[in-house]
């Protein structure tokens, strides 16, 4: 959506600093349809709660006169709206979160930060932009994934006092960035548009026009002609489309600022770019599953712990295959792995359906000879193989011990034991071999010994080695046991008798408050959870002796700015026609 930075549309340090809500909403969206989880680092749900520190610097000031969404046109395939004006409650939990961080702690200090950004731009934000600023801030623009160059995009602020909005294009045209255009003025339907040749020849043609107390930006003024047309209603609206609709209608209404992405036209342009590259043509014939796109929708919104990011991705189940279709109607219930995960841990993720995700990539590979021999050497298929024994549950548990080295746990159910005691005790002598052949030229160190103890009744088998005798046998010596439908492999038997303590006593990380606080905000009865509790996260890492390194020592600006974040959680879940994921930022 680039209107070149040098133009008055959007000369890049004054569009996009004046407009970060936009920003916020886009930087929100997904980056895959398919419930994929994400791996959350700690300064993730910082990022994401400072980023709306630029719609909290607005709020307090637009006041609601129109939508811009009624001027984009169908023809559009992506619009991203930030409301600045949004309902009482989005009001007070944003700026209550926002304020949460040090160099955010007043409207005035927010606005300073504003101010500060335009520096070097000519303009001010509070005497330029803030007076005339109105409740809605939007782009759009059109899908062409082999050129951006040719993808015309338009941007959309509201405007509360036209005069005012005038004088900042006026002085905006006679500024550094509008004299690198030559101006012409011309009329459509009643509207001046301002039409800018770039002296650069390489350089793209710029327009601006004030639509119906909007002023919009764009890359040519044919697009502000569409846009007129749809405001006066001679021209479809994208808003009216039976795609939006489906997709918009399934997220959080009261919200801060949504994104849409018209899903058709993304699977066309995708198809079209991989039919023109050989490399990739191919596969094609196994993207069967993505016509059935219809539409990809975001929100962000807050509520009075945090703030929430939505996303939906909206399908047309006639077109999904069996298998996607049963996968998306049946995901499953993360809870399941929730309750063996220790208290005492600062992440995990749990996920449903890894059985049906590991055979579909099998078959996808078309079963070729190298990938049956890989999986068959692990035991994960071939005779007595383990993929047909797994329920599909599975996990990932981590904690940080004193030392600084992470200690955590492999979960995967499974209605075996003695497979998925097999399949451990392969991985075990595959280990062996590994750490034996690492050594290269050098002598052959002493051969690993294998133990088993029992421990409450479970019986836990420990491999150690001297390949691992720099690390200290607390901190890695692989164990596995199995119990009650459960394998667990961790990285040492401690921590295979934290799960257990955990099961059997049936105090997990699902009676945490801080994990409870964020779950009650999340999706309900998810497939999948990423957690990660980042207060507890940080006060680990500066306990250890890698504190100091990671920037989180006391007085950091780093600390400060970590320091307001709670915890981050994604949960993701699925219905026959749509999958969901939600993102959310506990702020104390």
């Amino acid at each position: 959506m680039s209107i070149e930075g040098d133009l008055t549309p959007a000369p890049q340090p004054d569009s996009g600093q004046p407009l970060p809500p936009a920003a916020l909403v886009v930087a929100a969206a997904p980056q895959s349809w398919f419930l994929r989880h994400r791996r959350l680092l700690i300064p993730a749900g910082a990022v994401l709660a400072l980023g709306a520190v630029s719609a909290a610097a607005v709020l307090i000031l637009a006041k609601q006169t129109s939508t811009i969404e009624k001027m984009v046109p169908a023809s559009a395939d992506v619009i991203a709206v930030a409301n600045l004006d949004p309902s009482v409650a989005q009001k007070v939990n944003l700026l209550r979160a926002v304020h949460s961080f040090p160099d955010y702690k007043t409207d005035k200090a927010i606005t300073d930060k504003l101010d500060l950004a335009f520096k070097d731009s000519g303009f001010s934000f509070s005497t330029d932009v803030q007076p005339w600023l109105g409740p809605q801030v939007a782009v759009s623009a059109k899908l062409n994934l082999t050129s951006a160059k040719d993808s015309p995009a338009a941007v959309y602020i509201a405007s509360r006092d036209d005069t005012k909005a005038k004088a900042m294009l006026a002085k905006l045209r006679a500024s550094k960035y509008g004299t690198k255009f030559q101006w012409k003025d011309e009329t459509y339907n009643g509207i001046t548009i301002s039409v800018g040749t770039p002296t650069d020849k390489s350089a793209q043609t710029a327009a601006y026009s004030l639509v119906d107390h909007v002023v919009v930006f764009a890359t040519t003024s044919v697009q502000i002609h569409e846009i007129i047309d749809t405001d006066q209603g001679r021209a479809a609206k994208l808003i009216d489309s039976s795609d939006f609709k489906a997709t918009l209608a399934a997220l959080p209404a009261d919200r801060l600022g949504y994104l849409y992405v018209n899903g058709r036209s993304l699977v066309a342009g995708v198809k079209k770019q991989m039919a023109t590259t050989p490399a990739v043509s191919l596969a094609l014939k196994n993207l069967n599953d993505v016509d059935a796109l219809q539409g990809i929708g975001a929100t962000l919104s807050a509520n009075g712990d945090g703030i929430l990011a939505d996303i939906l991705v909206k399908v047309d189940q006639s077109k999904l295959s069996p298998a996607t279709r049963d996968a998306f109607a049946h995901a499953g219930k993360a809870d399941v792995v929730v309750k063996w995960i220790p208290q005492t841990s600062e992440g995990f993720l749990a996920i449903t359906g890894l059985n049906r995700t590991i055979q579909a990539a099998l078959d996808q590979s078309g079963n070729q000879a190298s990938v049956k021999a890989a999986t068959d050497s692990i035991g994960l298929t071939g005779t007595a193989g383990l993929l047909p024994h797994l329920t599909g549950d599975a996990g990932l548990e981590v904690e940080f011990s004193g030392s600084g080295l992470p200690a955590g746990a492999i979960l995967l159910g499974t209605n075996d034991a003695k497979s998925m005691n097999a399949f451990f005790a392969k991985l075990l002598v595959l280990a062996e071999g590994a750490a034996g052949s690492s050594f290269g030229s050098t002598p052959a160190p002493t051969a690993g010994h294998v133990t088993t103890t029992t421990y409450r009744g479970v019986v836990i088998t420990t491999w150690t080695s001297p390949a691992l005798g720099g690390l200290g046998a607390s901190a890695l010596s692989p164990s596995y046991a199995v119990l009650d439908g459960m394998g667990i492999l961790a990285s040492t038997p401690a921590e295979v008798k934290a799960i257990i303590d955990t099961h059997k006593s049936g105090a997990s990380i699902a009676s945490d408050a801080t994990y409870k606080s964020a779950s009650n905000a999340s999706l309900a009865s998810p497939s999948g959870i990423v957690y990660l509790d980042i207060a507890k996260l940080a006060a680990a890492i500066r306990k250890s002796p890698f504190g100091s390194q990671a920037g989180l020592g006391s007085g950091s600006a780093l600390s400060a700015n970590v320091d307001p974040v709670k915890a981050v959680i994604l949960t993701a879940s699925s219905q026959a026609d749509r999958a969901t994921e939600r993102f959310f930022v506990v702020v104390r």
